[in-house]
């Protein structure tokens, strides 16, 4: 599997299997800001800074070096 340089912080949460609370955490942002993320409507929606997507990818490496594997590895191809 390929490393990422970024990775979206919501394909983090679904690969892993994680709620937002427990990707917050990893991550270093209110689980309340990943939700912010997923929302679809105009005033509430966000998108992830730079700084998330590369940390989301270097967790998710990190995992994966250290033989972790994800959950749903589907939903990792599609974002390559």
């Amino acid at each position: 599997m390929n490393e990422f340089k970024e990775l979206d912080p919501l394909i983090f949460c679904q690969a892993w299997g994680l709620t937002y609370e427990e990707a917050s955490e990893h991550l270093k942002i209110k689980a309340r800001t990943l939700a912010a993320y997923a929302c679809q409507g105009r005033v509430t929606r966000r998108n992830p800074s730079g700084s998330v997507k590369a940390l989301a990818a270097m967790k998710h490496n990190n995992w994966i070096n250290e033989g972790r594997l994800p959950q749903n590895s589907k939903i990792l191809l599609a974002a390559a």
